[in-house]
């Protein structure tokens, strides 16, 4: 609790917060940000749900339940869905729970740039099937709001998709879908050339895919937002060597209660970025007078002129970014994945020294989805869920040994201990005897001791040929539960399942949500 505002898990908190909001927000920021959002989300072809919840930001007792995550081809991991369905359900919730108004938001962190995670998406279609967008002619370090594409490269991709997927009732609804989010988004969104970029179609299928809920859309990348931006800068510039000495001795008390510290900020390195050449750049301090950037120096005012000039040409990492986002809006909850709860837990003193209150940390909903047949798969197995999480094959040996007559690990290790009881009386025995062979015993004990465990390999060996089925039976649970060796939900991208179940599996998943529950849940489809 010592590196949080707020109990996330205590409804009283959330009272505070809005107290705390009342006191602390700048209320002129609402009529800037609310033409902001209206702008950008009209441009993208939000619905009027979202327009309602944009109004909403004219009243002074208005709050945000906000979540963000980098924009995901055709939406990225299905954890990107449990977010933004945390975000909605929350907002509902608290909305009924608290008395106030409650909108909706997700931040598109079009700023960031880490091209492996947003050129690609899995499908489970009896195996693991990858769908590359390949963005290897851009540099790694470009922002995804730089990206700009020929839509006719993604209309291929989804098409390839639409290939790879197995024909239902549902799946020209589903490509169909995608299309038309693409096709509105070359109606408003191209560039000079003809392009669209990454985080514009992004916003466009989840505003799409949302628009009952009202999901209001932030994009930073937007020059009126980042003109917001200005003043965390110019704090930056001169107090960045005390923010890294803030989240630096943050770290070290986390490390020494137990947990690690996410953030390990470079000295000398400010909290933001400049675009120089299509890509991110760090700038580096001398004196807090003078700034180098990719070799080019500037002096301070140098630099703050050239901010000013060009306020779309910076990035805010991820110390500045969060701070910008609960400055602009009166955020009563930022839903966050494992890695960003553990951000958070380094920023709170940086958040007092700008005079401002974390927001409540809420963990976002976490699942994994059981379809029938994997759920088939798991009665006929006997195995448990959390037996699953032991490694594929730990669960393998489960699985066989719940099928066996005898329990083999038990058996091998009676084996050995009767062995190992033998030869010691017997060298007990002889060393009464004045006998000095203890060598030999050693080195006997240790042949055995190895050629047990030949033996217990072997007779598992024979069992696991003998029992194929349960071990392709546990691979196709793994496959479906554990992807490529990683959760699924990182891994699979919601397409699978709306080819299966059609645009209801989003209502259900919604459903099945509850507000403060923070356990990992198995969802079974019946």
């Amino acid at each position: 609790m010592e590196f949080y505002e707020y109990d996330y898990r205590k409804i009283e908190n959330y009272r505070k917060r809005i107290f705390d909001i009342e006191a602390d927000y700048d209320e002129k920021n609402r009529i800037k940000i609310y033409d902001i959002l209206k702008n950008y989300n009209k441009k993208i072809g939000c619905s009027k749900s979202t327009l309602k919840n944009i109004e909403r930001f004219k009243s002074k007792r208005s709050l945000v339940v906000i979540g963000g995550q980098q924009p995901g081809f055709l939406t990225g991991p299905i954890f990107i869905i449990f977010k933004i369905l945390t975000v909605l359900k929350l907002s509902s919730y608290f909305k009924n729970k608290l008395k106030v108004p409650v909108i909706p938001c997700f931040w598109n962190a079009s700023d960031d740039s880490n091209i492996g995670q947003i050129d690609n998406l899995n499908i489970i279609n009896g195996e693991i099937a990858n769908i590359k967008l390949d963005l290897s002619d851009f540099d790694l370090k470009t922002r995804y709001s730089d990206i700009y594409l020929d839509p006719v490269r993604i209309k291929k991709a989804i098409e390839k998709v639409a290939g790879i997927i197995r024909s239902t009732d549902f799946t020209s609804e589903i490509i169909d879908f995608y299309k038309s989010a693409l096709k509105d988004t070359v109606n408003n969104c191209t560039d000079a050339d003809g392009k669209i970029n990454i985080p514009s179609f992004f916003s466009s299928v989840i505003t799409r895919m949302f628009s009952d809920h009202g999901i209001v859309m932030v994009d930073p990348a937007g020059t009126e937002l980042k003109k917001l931006s200005l003043d965390l800068l110019e704090f930056d510039m001169e107090n960045h060597d005390k923010i890294t000495d803030l989240i630096v001795s943050t770290g070290r008390r986390l490390n020494s209660k137990g947990y690690h510290s996410q953030l390990n900020p470079v000295v000398d390195t400010l909290d933001f970025f400049l675009k120089l050449r299509n890509s991110r750049i760090k700038i580096y301090s001398k004196d807090n007078k003078s700034f180098r950037v990719s070799g080019n120096s500037y002096h301070k005012k140098e630099l703050q002129g050239l901010i000013k000039e060009n306020p779309g040409d910076v990035s805010l990492n991820v110390v500045l970014r969060p701070l910008l986002q609960d400055s602009c809006l009166p955020v009563l909850c930022s839903v966050c994945g494992p890695g960003e709860v553990s951000y958070f837990a380094q920023l709170k003193t940086v958040y007092e020294i700008m005079g401002m209150k974390m927001p409540v940390i809420y963990p976002r909903f976490s699942a994994t989805v059981i379809e029938s047949n994997v759920k088939k798969l798991i009665l006929e197995l006997k195995i448990k869920y959390t037996e699953l999480g032991c490694g594929r094959e730990e669960a393998i040996k489960k699985v066989i040994g719940k099928n066996l007559k005898i329990d083999l690990s038990k058996s091998i290790k009676g084996l050995e201990n009767d062995i190992k009881k033998r030869l010691e009386a017997l060298e007990k025995n002889i060393e009464g005897n004045k006998m000095n062979v203890s060598s030999s015993f050693d080195r006997i004990k240790r042949n055995i001791k190895k050629e047990i465990e030949v033996l217990h390999k072997k007779i598992y060996s024979e069992y696991k040929k003998q029992n194929e089925f349960m071990v392709k039976g546990v691979d196709k649970l793994y496959l479906n539960i554990f992807p490529n060796g990683n959760l699924q939900e990182r891994e699979i991208n919601i397409i699978s399942y709306l080819n299966k179940y059609g645009f209801r599996f989003i209502d259900d998943l919604y459903e099945s949500l509850e507000p403060l529950d923070f356990l990992h849940r198995f969802l079974e489809i019946n």
